[in-house]
């Protein structure tokens, strides 16, 4: 795992911490599919008392312009 950027906020008005996670999925997962999956994880996590946190809020999808075909395609 790659060192995590830590900085403080100077202008956040709020007492919380905010750690940004970027979660891969395999190409052609839709957006919609990727959101419900990640709903599914936080409701897992909801029944771990070792885990805390107030909120999540998805807020960029990037989809890859790179398309993997079908595999009946060339048949």
């Amino acid at each position: 795992m790659s060192e995590v950027y830590e900085y403080v906020d100077e202008n956040s008005k709020l007492y919380e911490e905010v750690l940004s996670v970027d979660f891969v999925f395999p190409n052609g997962t839709t957006k919609s599919e990727a959101l419900e999956q990640i709903d599914m994880l936080v409701n897992l996590a909801n029944n771990e008392p070792k885990i805390e946190f107030f909120a999540h809020e998805p807020k960029i999808f990037t989809k890859s312009p790179l398309v993997e075909p079908d595999e009946d395609l060339y048949m």
